[in-house]
């Protein structure tokens, strides 16, 4: 085998063939290695030496954003901080310098529609393990286009997913507070449900209660018309989860829902609920079928519909707290 050496040119030229395997349409990326934006995705990179490629050490978020406002930031970003502060990872800007970067990250993007990924990294450093070698953390960036966000799609609201109980072994104590990039539990929690022709795979705790999906939250509408969500012992805060919560109140009040309850959910109890949900950022989907079992009708349940719409009108009609604007 001779091994070609290649030139910058051939690396970042235009539109280069593996920059096609992403296949995706990134809009813009800021760096602070780089230290401004870029919007030609074959220059959208990270070095390979950053902490966050050899040894995951690093948080994220994601979040949507829609019409030209940033969906939920604050919270967003409150959770970054909180995630920092437990692994002890010091941020590279406050916090509201990091929102600002965000907003003007999309701003040049021209993305009115869309969704945001960013990374806070320990940084550049050795391939060692030792996190104090590093240079000073990192801040990354992505912008992506409504196409290509973590949308979920329409076909799905429309005639609900199916779920299935998954043997991974679930993220133990404080490590399940923090969105660390470490994700490789959760992809298996994806794999084992793809094997299993799921669109989804749910998580319980040693005690066999339910905790959550490989990025979403889980919540059921029991029987007698309560709303139940797990404890945060074994599992993220969602925002989506958070948000929908508060939302949820609004079908308290109609009675269309008794009551809201964080509780223990042990796994019989999803068999038997009325409805299933799965919670993310600005999203409720309505699960029809766990572990081969009709839930409820077997159709998207009355308080999915609701919580749906409300959750569409929150996005686009919201209070000033959930929907910051993005100036352009």
């Amino acid at each position: 085998m001779s091994l070609k050496i290649l030139s910058r040119e051939e690396i970042f030229a235009e539109a280069p063939k593996w920059r096609e395997l992403g296949g995706a349409d990134y809009r813009a990326m800021y760096s602070s290695v780089f230290g401004g934006v870029v919007t030609d995705p074959a220059l959208m990179v990270i070095p390979v030496d950053d902490r966050v490629v050899n040894r995951g050490d690093g948080i994220f978020e994601y979040f949507p954003f829609t019409s030209g406002c940033v969906y939920c930031l604050d919270a967003h970003m409150a959770r970054l901080k909180k995630s920092a502060e437990i692994i002890s990872l010091e941020l590279p800007f406050e916090i509201e310098t990091i929102s600002q970067i965000i907003l003007e990250t999309i701003g040049i993007s021209g993305c009115r529609d869309g969704g945001v990924r960013m990374f806070v990294t320990r940084g550049i450093g050795d391939f060692g393990c030792d996190p104090t070698t590093s240079k000073g953390s990192q801040l990354y960036i992505v912008v992506l286009s409504s196409k290509f966000s973590d949308s979920f799609p329409a076909r799905l609201l429309e005639e609900g997913a199916t779920a299935v109980t998954v043997h991974v072994p679930p993220k133990m104590g404080f490590y399940a507070q923090v969105k660390t990039t470490d994700y490789v539990l959760n992809a298996m929690v994806d794999l084992e449900a793809r094997r299993h022709n799921a669109h989804f795979g749910v998580w319980f705790d040693a005690d066999g209660y339910l905790t959550e999906s490989s990025t979403e939250n889980v919540a059921i509408v029991s029987s007698d018309g309560v709303f139940k969500y797990p404890t945060f012992a074994h599992m993220l805060k969602g925002t989506g989860l958070l948000r929908g919560l508060q939302l949820a109140q609004d079908l308290v009040a109609s009675g269309e829902l008794k009551g809201i309850l964080q509780t223990n959910i042990p796994q019989p109890e999803l068999y038997e609920s009325a409805e299933v949900l799965i919670l993310s950022s600005g999203t409720v989907l309505p699960v029809v079928k766990y572990d081969g079992r009709t839930i409820g009708s077997g159709k998207p349940g009355p308080i999915f519909h609701r919580l749906n719409e409300l959750f569409q009108k929150d996005m686009t009609e919201g209070p000033v707290e959930v929907r910051t604007p993005v100036s352009y």
